[in-house]
């Protein structure tokens, strides 16, 4: 297997235009970050979205789940060390987490980073049983952390737009003409979307993979068009997938041999079909560019 799969972005083939120092594209690394983030520049990120292990013994095919309590805290330390460097000061990170360690690591991340929101998501579980001694987890935290108060943030992609029947209800002369009921409303800190069952058309060979809806709205809202996402544990690929639906370069590392080819192979089907990117307006582009160079010096 390749070690590395470059797929051709928006902007060209990949290779065709260079800048801080990586080339424009879709790129899928057979890489530990760990070990290779000393080659991403510094300042040359717009978004991280990170779905580590959690620390509670998943079977990823290797031993990246097995660490625990004070073992799992300090590599993932160690790793947010590695990532925060990387964000552009625009720029933001979103990590999923469980709530045995979110406490730690929230504030692990506020000693470093502005905290946004804590944002839980709800994987609709179904009720089936379950332990009698607490109430039963159904839910991931999502910690929304960024660089600093000018922090890239659009609302409009991810508006939830009403229904007929809720949108006639709250029509009154006051509201005519207001975004929010024109456009829909903010989807909020609690994001309730099912979790991939093994029937759903969309689910892989993969553990724990994530809804396509939910890493949408992150790259959509967190990310400005033309720019650069880091995956520092890709997976399946899922925030790949977004990016390159969406028009956003993205850079991923995966361990996980099987996991990299299943990437590869779900990008290469999301070009196939031929997404639509809307291009970047001339000035946008002349703007990131300027950025970037500036960020590459």
């Amino acid at each position: 297997m390749r070690d590395e799969i470059d797929h051709a972005s928006a902007h060209g083939a990949a290779g065709g235009d260079v800048h801080s120092g990586i080339d424009r594209g879709i790129h899928l690394h057979h890489r530990d970050f760990l070990t290779d983030a000393a080659n991403l520049p510094d300042g040359s990120i717009d978004l991280i979205v990170a779905d580590p292990p959690y620390g509670l013994g998943k079977d990823y095919g290797n031993d990246s789940d097995m660490r625990s309590g004070d073992a799992f805290l300090d590599w993932t330390y160690g790793w947010l060390e590695l990532a925060i460097p990387k964000l552009k000061p625009s720029g933001s990170l979103y990590i999923f987490c469980t709530w045995q360690y979110a406490p730690e690591i929230f504030v692990f991340l506020k000693r470093r980073l502005t905290m946004v929101n804590e944002i839980v998501w709800d994987r609709r579980v179904p009720s089936m049983g379950g332990t009698v001694r607490r109430y039963t987890s159904v839910h991931d935290n999502i910690g929304y952390f960024a660089v600093s108060k000018d922090y890239f943030f659009d609302l409009d992609p991810i508006r939830i737009p009403y229904d007929a029947v809720t949108k006639k209800a709250r029509s009154r002369k006051l509201f005519e003409g207001s975004k929010w009921l024109e456009l829909g409303y903010n989807p909020k800190d609690v994001w309730s979307v099912s979790r991939l069952h093994r029937q759903h058309a969309e689910r892989v060979d993969h553990p724990t993979q994530k809804p396509l809806e939910i890493i949408e709205r992150m790259v959509l809202a967190s990310c400005p068009r033309g720019g650069r996402v880091l995956d520092p544990f890709m997976g399946s690929g899922t925030t790949a997938v977004a990016c390159a639906r969406h028009g956003r370069e993205f850079i991923g590392y995966e361990i996980n041999a099987d996991y990299h080819a299943i990437a590869e192979k779900r990008v290469a089907q999301t070009r196939s079909v031929g997404v639509r990117v809307e291009p970047l307006p001339a000035e946008e582009a002349t703007a990131t560019a300027a950025v970037d160079q500036a960020n590459a010096a």
